[in-house]
């Protein structure tokens, strides 16, 4: 087994939200589950009752994992991971943002942001600490390839929600 790997056992994922829990082997207390982390692993579908090799990680909010290593078992009747839809696709006039693919540049979770090289060849993209925890994460790796949907602020490009490709 690999160092600091724990099993645990799907509690319940809601595939709408793109979240939810699972009982830590030998534990009572719930670790917080993000779809991005399963998509992160090639996790594209999960059952009731499912067996996960993961790392996770306790904080100011609980427990959460933090990379799933691998699926010990589907579960009952797998169903796909889908990345929750976000209202932040639409700016406050109700007008559709446009989305890129890029590539994270850098990010830095001491300053709380980095930024996204978008292929559209045009200046980078700032990427917020906000934006990824929404996502449930603290940082992201560079060189991890994104689609990001972006608003124009006055110094530029922000993201303000992403999604990982594998």
């Amino acid at each position: 087994m690999c160092e600091g790997a724990i099993k645990a056992r799907l509690k319940w994922f809601a595939i709408a939200k793109g979240f939810g829990f699972v009982v830590p082997e030998d534990e009572e207390t719930d670790a917080f589950l993000h779809a991005t982390t399963l998509k992160r692993a090639g996790v594209n579908s999960l059952g009731e009752g499912a067996c996960l090799l993961c790392h996770i990680e306790r904080g100011p909010k609980g427990a959460q994992v933090t990379e799933v290593l691998a699926v010990l078992d589907e579960g009952i009747q797998p169903e796909p991971i889908q990345m929750a839809p976000s209202s932040d696709r639409r700016n406050r006039l109700g007008n559709v943002l446009p989305q890129l693919t890029g590539t994270v540049k850098w990010y830095e979770p001491e300053k709380g942001y980095g930024f996204v090289a978008p292929d559209d060849g045009q200046s980078d993209v700032f990427l917020h600490k906000r934006c990824l925890e929404r996502h449930g994460l603290e940082t992201i790796e560079p060189r991890t390839t994104v689609v990001i949907t972006v608003k124009p602020t006055s110094r530029g490009r922000e993201v303000v929600d992403f999604e990982i490709l594998k």
